[in-house]
């Protein structure tokens, strides 16, 4: 995913003019290349982000190059899971920064959709309550637990499945 993330940039003091004059640019982006297709000189010296392609948090227009490639370069340490649905991470911790720093932390629960998902994890597939006979299992109220589960605000639900964060 992170491979074909791309922005376009325009010259700023053309589009101002009426005339598009922008390009698209893949990471980590060359700031002398940008002047270079852009045409960025004495006269137009600044530009915009004007559109993104697969990257995968909202950015304003005037963000620096030195940003976008430090935010580039933070999402490109970050699992798949995380990326795709990195907004959610970043509403939950505050910043990319934070959700960097934690990445490591967070559980993430491949086929769980809900915490009853994740209660029939814990309870089935983790042994959390240890052996269970057959004629018993039946008596368990997964919902109650997956409930009291995420009492705890430990969980979050993204759109790609629950994810236990670190507190």
């Amino acid at each position: 995913m992170i491979d074909d993330m791309a922005v376009y940039i325009a010259n700023l003091g053309k589009y101002n003019e009426g005339y598009l004059v922008g390009a698209w640019f893949t990471f980590p982006i060359d700031e002398e290349d940008v002047k270079e297709k852009i045409g960025l000189n004495e006269r137009y010296e600044e530009y915009a982000i004007h559109d993104t392609d697969n990257f995968p948090i909202d950015i304003g227009e005037y963000v620096s190059i030195e940003e976008l490639n430090e935010m580039y370069e933070m999402i490109a340490e970050l699992p798949d899971y995380i990326v795709e649905c990195l907004d959610e991470f970043i509403s939950h911790f505050g910043t990319l920064e934070e959700v960097v720093e934690n990445k490591d932390d967070i559980y993430y629960y491949p086929d769980c959709e809900t915490m009853t998902d994740v209660a029939y994890y814990y309870i089935d597939e983790l042994n959390a309550l240890g052996d269970i006979p057959a004629n018993l299992q039946n008596y368990i109220d997964y919902e109650a637990y997956g409930r009291d589960l995420d009492m705890g605000g430990r969980f979050i639900e993204t759109s790609r499945g629950m994810c236990e964060i670190p507190y």
